[in-house]
């Protein structure tokens, strides 16, 4: 009989991309998964886990989350978020907000052993030279970011919003190489709510495109918010094939407080926060907000980030002379519900439990945000009767898998990377989590370190001189670029 270097016994296995949900062990070997049955022993020297009354399923995968920075927030240190993630059950993220280099430094200092890919973030006179860049520039900077370690590149039209002719460009561009494009909505001619989500099918054309966080345009600024999910639902829609999408479950948001010389609130996110309660888009509304409780401030505090108000939320935004980052409350429950369950119609002949979610993903968009609730707010999902126990599995683990092209994890085929995440199913928490076979999380504490960087073929170079551990994706193979050639 084989025998393997870990065995994990009794847990309710939860694999839909076999059709698997029974009470069965999971064999690994070699940071792989060799078996799913009954009665599988670990070898000489190899461990047992019990994971009796527990949920076994393929590692959790975020694709929205935030552990680097491209030093526009001075408050925390994002890789701080690389702990918090896998103290959620997370072992595998994309980062969507950074840079490749501050991504590495950062796994270097702080690595929790999750998986990473990372995103260049646009930001002009930063991270790029002009506001609007043209598609020439675009193919360059496209070009650096997969050669230094990104996958590819984010807009940011919640904060830096280019016009629609060089947000086409800049997707066009990504397009052109393969390299993963993602989208915090909204141009210079409409805002970061159901508006810019309108303006996506012209945008994109024939493209391809991740939007990011649907969630963020469905929060009742425009129409009541149930309206704005079925409105998001029939653009989604019309580019299905061209998009793919996750949202998350949390309430707060998080955005960045910063004003100009003039007091007034520099970007759209925040002045939606403030308006959405009636507060005036300027430093002393802000002010007002956080003082009354309905904004608060990140700070760091034994090692991890939480969010404080009031006085001492105005005191660490005032010393970061407005720079510092935010959050409110500002996504209903209404639409967070909507947004992670809802379904296409089932195909002919077939159940409507087969059908494909209209959201691909449930994500965070946290990290060292601290909003990492995915899998405890899609257990309470499963445990309202929205989604059955696979269903939880499907959009925390196998459709994120299919999303980024990570096509040896999110199932428990034999050959796939032992990249597991183990749910106490009356918490809803994660209470350990493997990647390749390795304990990474146990008891709700990160216990590892290091990490994988997951890079194209072009960013391989870059990984080898960190020295980190490194796996080339080819975003061919990902949900986004099937069949575009």
């Amino acid at each position: 009989m084989p025998t393997y270097d870990t065995v994990i016994r009794g847990g309710r296995v939860l694999d839909p991309a076999n059709g698997t949900d029974a009470i069965l062990d999971v064999g690994i070997l070699h940071g792989k998964i060799d078996a799913v049955g009954e009665g599988l022993d670990p070898s000489a020297g190899g461990r047992t886990i019990d994971a009796s009354g527990r949920w076994v399923m393929p590692g959790h995968i975020d694709t929205h989350a935030h552990v680097s920075s491209a030093g526009d927030e001075r408050t925390v240190d994002r890789a701080l978020g690389l702990a918090m993630l896998a103290e959620s059950g997370t072992t595998t993220c994309l980062d969507l907000l950074g840079t490749p280099e501050s991504l590495s430094d950062g796994m270097r200092r702080l690595g929790a052993g999750i998986n990473v890919a990372t995103v260049m973030a646009l930001i002009p006179h930063h991270t790029i030279p002009e506001d609007d860049p043209p598609i020439a520039l675009m193919r360059d900077v496209v070009s650096d970011a997969l050669s230094r370690g990104a996958i590819g590149v984010k807009m940011i039209g919640g904060y830096h919003p280019f016009t629609p002719e060089s947000t086409a460009g800049v997707i066009e561009a990504a397009n052109e190489q393969t390299a993963w494009v993602a989208f915090h909505l909204a141009t210079k001619d409409s805002s970061s709510t159901l508006e810019g989500l309108r303006e996506v099918p012209d945008l994109l054309g024939k493209g391809r495109l991740h939007v990011a966080h649907v969630n963020s345009y469905c929060r009742g600024m425009i129409l009541p918010a149930d309206q704005e999910c079925r409105e998001a639902f029939e653009i989604l829609e019309r580019v299905r094939g061209q998009v793919v999408t996750e949202s998350y479950l949390a309430q707060m948001n998080g955005t960045n407080g910063l004003c100009d010389e003039e007091g007034n609130i520099v970007a759209n996110v925040p002045q939606n926060c403030l308006r959405a309660r009636g507060y005036a888009t300027t430093e002393a509304g802000m002010r007002q907000a956080l003082l009354d409780g309905y904004g608060y401030a990140q700070t760091v505090r034994d090692g991890r980030v939480i969010l404080v108000t009031g006085q001492e939320a105005v005191d660490i935004w005032e010393a970061a002379k407005t720079n510092a980052g935010l959050s409110f409350p500002v996504n209903p429950a209404s639409s967070a519900f909507t947004l992670a369950t809802e379904r296409y119609d089932a195909a002919a002949g077939s159940l409507p439990e087969q059908a494909e979610f209209r959201v691909d993903a449930v994500s965070t968009d946290g990290g060292a945000i601290p909003r990492n609730v995915a899998i405890e707010r899609t257990m309470a999902l499963v445990n309202f009767g929205a989604l059955s126990p696979l269903d939880a599995a499907r959009k925390l683990s196998f459709n994120p898998s299919r999303m980024l092209g990570l096509l040896d994890k999110g199932h428990f085929s034999e050959g796939a990377d032992a990249d597991v995440t183990i749910v106490n199913p009356d918490s809803g928490l994660a209470a350990m989590s493997l990647v390749e076979g390795g304990v990474i999380m146990e008891n709700g504490r990160s216990v590892a370190s290091g990490g994988t960087w997951i890079v194209t073929a072009a960013g391989e170079n870059a990984a080898k001189a960190s020295g980190l551990k490194h796996e080339v994706v080819d975003l061919e193979a990902s949900q986004l670029y099937t069949g575009w050639r």
